[in-house]
């Protein structure tokens, strides 16, 4: 009888069956959590450049107009189309302020603010606890 227990206890010792399971089991939250980092690092470059292109793109359709008013036009038209030109961005997020000057340095300066509300960045700097609610970027054109 002893014999037939010790013979079983020794096959469950040698036996592996469930080992994969077990060490996937420990693994798991890790390999997700980087996985998770690595999806959400790559959507904050995204927005930063898609946004930063927005900025540069806008100034640069200011370029069009002649006087002042044409100029800040051109731009306002140019940041309404945001969503067509840049698809990850939503509109609603987006804040912008358009400055042009005349007089002898004629410019323009762009800036646009990104809301991060409700958006993986915010869920992201939830769990990490950074204090990140908007992207913020500029573009400078003198003519």
């Amino acid at each position: 009888m002893f014999a037939r227990i010790r013979d079983r206890f020794d096959r469950f010792k040698r036996s592996e069956d469930g080992a994969v399971a077990v060490e996937f089991a420990l693994l798991a939250p890790l390999l997700f959590a980087m996985l998770f980092g690595i999806v959400c690092l790559g959507y904050f470059m995204a927005l930063s450049h898609s946004i930063q292109g927005l900025a540069t793109s806008t100034a640069r359709a200011s370029l069009a107009g002649i006087t002042t008013e044409e100029r800040q036009a051109f731009a306002e038209s140019h940041l309404a189309q945001a969503s067509a030109r840049y698809p990850l961005l939503d509109t609603s997020a987006i804040i912008s302020t358009i400055a042009v000057s005349e007089g002898a340095a004629s410019s323009i300066t762009v800036t646009v603010n990104y809301a991060l509300a409700g958006s993986m960045l915010d869920l992201a700097t939830g769990f990490l606890n950074l204090d990140l609610t908007s992207l913020e970027t500029g573009a400078y054109l003198a003519y």
